[in-house]
């Protein structure tokens, strides 16, 4: 376990429980409502039961993008299996991410029940995003009718809320070979940058060129961080130009 601490694109315990004293005050706010992401809270409720099969679903339409003909679907099925065996083989990293009893819990898991819950979850997720970011774009309320998790706003909103919980997550190193696996086309890097920008675009961050954290919700702190960053510069930046205006204006 301690040599699986040091890969680079996982940070150890990065994914945990709520803290008991938060989780008192309001202990459903830290439940997922319409979706379930990663082991923690898998199947929990009925209604996340229930959900899990739309998840299967949305990896078919993933691995659909690249073509419906029988042999782009044979290559599909091929690039998905190769992806099932890398990630069989960061068993161990997956498992470092998550942090307390979570781990010792995924320690004695089947890994490869926990390489289903990843490439199953992790296309679910990537699919979910891009529609997400389809939407925004075209801001057209009536894209996806017909679909079970994104047929309102409000449940996309909800959807999307689940999806930002701490305790449901994945690791972003999951997602991105993924989406390297299903894209085969770019380079590594500018794939990780691709990554990070569909979760960006749908949650309303600028498109920038860095390729994210240890999992969403730290990509989305890193986010905001450096939007306020970016913002106080440009505030700076303003009252020095104020202060040269008077220091010409006063000779």
């Amino acid at each position: 376990m301690l040599g699986s601490l040091n890969h680079g694109e996982v940070q150890a315990c990065s994914i945990s429980n709520v803290p008991d004293e938060l989780r008192e005050v309001n202990e459903d706010a830290y439940k997922p409502k319409q979706i379930s992401i990663g082991p923690l809270h898998r199947g929990a409720t009925r209604h996340l039961q229930l959900m899990e099969e739309p998840k299967w679903h949305y990896m078919r339409e993933l691995l659909d993008r690249q073509g419906t003909t029988p042999e782009q679907n044979r290559r599909s099925e091929v690039r998905l299996r190769e992806c099932g065996y890398d990630i069989l083989k960061l068993d161990k990293i997956i498992c470092a991410s998550y942090g307390g009893s979570n781990n010792n819990i995924l320690e004695e898991t089947d890994p490869h029940e926990i390489t289903k819950i990843m490439i199953v979850d992790g296309c679910f997720l990537l699919e979910l995003l891009i529609r997400i970011g389809d939407y925004m774009d075209n801001q057209n309320p009536n894209s996806y009718n017909n679909d079970a998790i994104l047929n309102t706003e409000e449940k996309m909103l909800s959807v999307l809320n689940d999806v930002a919980m701490l305790e449901n997550q994945i690791p972003f190193l999951v997602l991105k070979k993924l989406y390297r696996k299903v894209f085969p086309d770019g380079s590594e890097i500018k794939d990780d940058y691709r990554v990070a920008n569909i979760v960006r675009k749908a949650f309303g961050y600028p498109l920038v060129n860095s390729s994210g954290g240890a999992h969403i919700l730290h990509l989305m702190h890193l986010s905001t961080v450096e939007q306020s960053q970016q913002h106080e510069g440009k505030k700076a930046k303003l009252e020095l130009l104020r202060c040269a205006t008077k220091l010409r204006a006063s000779g």
